[in-house]
């Protein structure tokens, strides 16, 4: 059965910054759109198969990455929690300090 998904406040932030931020870059939302859509059909596949994320080296945290974005999320007995959405194309050492 399909876990419920929370997002987190800095995870929604991050989203959120992310899209704009390629909006901005781009000068049009397609990209932004695509960015969107990967995010919300690989968190559709977690809430189902919670495990296929890899162990971080942070407690509790699992990451799934594809590309140039991942996802470090914690699950529950019910829930899924989406802790970060990460552009891997930032300076890896930043991720410690939202986990």
């Amino acid at each position: 059965m399909a876990k419920r998904v929370i997002w987190t406040d800095t995870a929604k932030n991050q989203r959120k910054d992310i899209l704009e931020f390629w909006d901005n870059k781009t000068g049009n939302k397609k990209y932004s759109v695509k960015i969107s859509k990967f995010i919300r059909r690989k968190i559709k596949h977690l809430s189902k198969f919670n495990y296929i994320g890899k162990p971080t080296d942070f407690q509790n945290i699992r990451v799934i990455s594809d590309g140039n974005f991942s996802i470090f999320y914690k699950l529950t007995a019910t829930k899924l929690i989406i802790a970060s959405v990460w552009d891997n194309r930032q300076d890896p050492t930043k991720i410690k300090k939202y986990l």
